[in-house]
């Protein structure tokens, strides 16, 4: 099939290409920057069938779309910093409507959208899965991807061939400089040699398994589908050991309570309003590590056939590239970074 592409040049759009292009689909990319695509093109992927513009704009999304049998829609502006937040919460709904309103209307089956655990997060959820109603994240990316599922499931009610993926932390080696926004959290990390919380974890699921799901949903006929992808969770304490095992640093958790590390990510918004520095440690941030469940990402496994790397080689991967791609140094890495 010949599958548009949002976001080809992002983190999880580059891979997804990649991955597309792997099994036999051709790609093509909406782009903003040319230049952009080199980042891809050094994953191995063809990026000769290409269109500039922006998902935002009905034109350019008309255009590129012509031709094409599918589309997946990875296209989104992530930001935690409060500064952004009326810029996010309108192009991530004004894009989704774009691409996927155009695709409807133009017949494209499968019409892949990327959407997040973030959309259906809520306080005190016991697991994660595909079937939740959407969510009530206080931020403004958590409440942008909230009301585009309530747009895309609008869709699939209708019976148009949507396919909906929610991606946990997505981690992995990066395209080019582009990691996702989980990676400022390892660089804090890892600077640091310390992993805060004690009523916390993370939910992750590596870059390149996210893509192979978008690839294996690349299939008409089958009508509206949803897939939770959010990965492996691990608390705090495990988070902490699988840093110190694949960097062979000394890396310490402490015990920090999920209230008080919400409070400090409240402090953290409040200095970045006043002055703009920022961190990772964002409100916004420390809800969704102090309060994130499992996921039911059965689907993916008994469906589509497919089992997620061990996050021991996530995680180095991952960091090996950010030493490549000096985010952090060789010390920061340890012995990772001679992957």
């Amino acid at each position: 099939m010949k599958v548009l592409v949002t976001g080809g040049t992002g983190f999880v759009g580059g891979w997804s290409a990649k991955a597309l292009a792997e099994a036999g689909h051709e790609v093509r990319f909406l782009v903003r920057s040319v230049e952009r695509l080199g980042s891809v093109a050094e994953l191995g992927v063809d990026v000769e069938d290409r269109c500039i513009g922006d998902v935002t704009d009905p034109d350019s999304v008309s255009d590129a779309l012509g031709g094409c049998d599918a589309v997946l829609h990875c296209a989104a502006m992530v930001a935690t910093d409060p500064r952004h937040d009326a810029e996010v919460l309108a192009t991530n709904l004004a894009g989704a409507r774009t691409v996927l309103g155009t695709a409807a209307r133009l017949g494209l089956d499968p019409i892949v959208h990327t959407s997040s655990i973030t959309s259906l997060f809520a306080p005190g959820l016991s697991q994660l899965h595909a079937d939740l109603p959407t969510g009530s994240a206080g931020d403004a990316y958590g409440r942008s991807k909230s009301a585009v599922e309530d747009y895309a499931r609008s869709l699939q009610a209708d019976g148009v061939p949507v396919v909906i993926t929610y991606p946990g932390m997505v981690v992995g080696p990066g395209v080019g400089d582009r990691f996702g926004e989980v990676a400022e959290g390892f660089e804090t990390v890892l600077r640091g040699g310390v992993v805060p919380g004690s009523d916390a974890g993370w939910l992750v699921i590596d870059v390149r398994d996210l893509a192979a799901v978008h690839a294996a949903v690349i299939e008409p006929g089958r009508g509206p589908r949803r897939f939770m992808v959010g990965g492996t969770y691990r608390d705090a304490g495990q988070i902490t050991r699988i840093f110190r095992d694949v960097t062979g640093r000394r890396i310490v958790r402490i015990p920090i309570p999920g209230s008080g590390l919400r409070v400090l990510g409240s402090v953290v918004d409040a200095v970045t309003t006043r002055t703009g520095w920022s961190s990772a440690l964002t409100r916004a941030a420390m809800d969704y590590y102090t309060q994130m469940p499992e996921s039911d990402d059965s689907a993916v496994h008994d469906e589509l056939g497919i089992t997620y790397r061990s996050l021991e080689s996530t995680f180095a991967d991952c960091i090996a590239s950010l030493a490549r791609a000096g985010r952090i140094t060789a010390a920061d890495a340890g012995t990772a970074a001679s992957r």
